[in-house]
């Protein structure tokens, strides 16, 4: 079974031999994200005959998981006709209730009852035990390497707040800096069974901060985020400055809309609810399970966003805009000129504007590798920052 595992895994990567896939490396490491793990999970589901939730890869960790996992289901299958007992139950998607949070929330997005299905969401994010200081935790959030090499400075990528959303966002990203430049990818607190959710908009500036220099390993790094993270990312930077007096070597935003504003609702230069409906609706499979902890931890990591007070930087920043037009959301949405073509104020004035070929979305996935290079440009340019 691990060999078959081994196989697949290789074949969806493109490597010639199964060589390259280590049994204990974290599938994130080994260079899958959400669109090639379910690639991988279609094609074991094909060679086993069993029925598996898109989220099977990332839910089992690294190959070795997957494998005793794949094993316990098969030798649980009853009888020669091959019908799997563990098969992930029917309904409108496989290894997703009928009657749950899940199906709820998404209904009411595909419905665009969007606004009231992100106050629900938030709600039961309120009623979760949170914590001031991160000196009430057990410990930090860990990052997940996505990629090594020699260069410096290392980047740091925050995962983005959103239910279907963590370090597999930055897979494609990473993968263009394998051999080059070390990158790793900070999951947000509050999104795993029993985690406590950030009690301020301070209090998840700050844990992202402390973890960023625990990932940093005294090196020097660069604070990456995509589009709500790059807010958080933003102000952790301010934090380190501000608080401890260390400077990041830089920080990348990657179509960042803005820094600090209420979300709950759209504003007039950005759909935020056209971009919630198509990420849940349009989107490719969520290759995590959508547990009732990550959508009200999404919730409320949200609902911070109008706290975030930020200091401002003075390590040099890069606003990566995408140049494309989400299908069916208005061009403000997608990082285009505002209204009558004039161009749109700079979301941070000291920054480095640039514009990649590519969308809201695509920036970090179809797209992930001109990212890559225009970023990889950019801290060239620095010299010995």
């Amino acid at each position: 079974m691990t060999d078959l595992v081994r196989g697949e895994a290789a074949a969806v990567l493109g490597h010639a031999s199964d060589q390259g896939i280590e049994v204990h490396r974290d599938f994130f490491e080994l260079g899958f994200d959400s669109l090639t793990a379910v690639e991988l999970r279609n094609r074991i589901a094909a060679a086993t005959g069993l029925q598996l939730p898109a989220t099977v890869v990332f839910d089992n960790r690294t190959p070795e998981n997957l494998a005793t996992w794949l094993r316990s289901e098969l030798a649980a299958r009853p009888g020669p006709d091959g019908s799997p007992s563990g098969a992930a139950p029917g309904g409108p998607a496989a290894g997703q209730e009928v009657d749950s949070l899940e199906r709820m929330f998404l209904d009411a997005v595909e419905r665009g009852r969007i606004l009231e299905a992100r106050l629900m969401v938030k709600a039961l994010g309120g009623i979760r035990p949170t914590f001031e200081s991160t000196a009430e935790l057990e410990d930090l959030p860990l990052a997940t390497t996505l990629a090594e090499g020699p260069g410096r400075p290392r980047l740091i990528c925050v995962s983005t707040p959103t239910a279907n959303g963590g370090v597999h966002e930055y897979a494609r990203f990473a993968a263009s800096f394998r051999g080059r430049r070390h990158v790793s990818a900070l999951p947000l607190i509050g999104f795993a069974a029993g985690e406590r959710l950030p009690a301020t908009a301070e209090s998840a500036a700050r844990v992202i901060a402390e973890s960023a220099l625990r990932a940093s390993d005294g090196e020097p790094f660069v604070l990456v985020g995509h589009s709500s993270a790059g807010a958080f990312a933003y102000a952790a930077a301010c934090l380190l400055e501000s608080t401890w007096g260390i400077k990041p070597a830089a920080v990348v935003l990657l179509d960042t809309l803005s820094i600090r504003h209420d979300n709950e609702g759209d504003s007039e230069e950005h759909d935020y609810h056209g971009l919630i409906r198509h990420f849940f609706t349009v989107d490719e499979v969520s290759p995590v399970r959508m547990t009732n902890s990550r959508l009200s931890a999404m919730g409320w990591w949200m609902s911070l966003l109008k706290g975030l007070d930020v200091q401002h930087t003075t390590a040099p920043v890069l606003t990566l805009q995408a140049g494309r037009q989400v299908a069916g959301l208005e061009p403000a949405a997608a990082g285009s000129d505002g209204p009558g073509g004039e161009e749109k104020p700079t979301l941070i004035p000291s920054a480095c504007v640039r514009t990649v070929d590519a969308d809201h979305f695509s920036i970090v996935k179809e797209h992930a590798a001109p990212t890559a290079e225009t970023v990889e440009d950019w801290l060239g340019s620095l010299g010995g920052a």
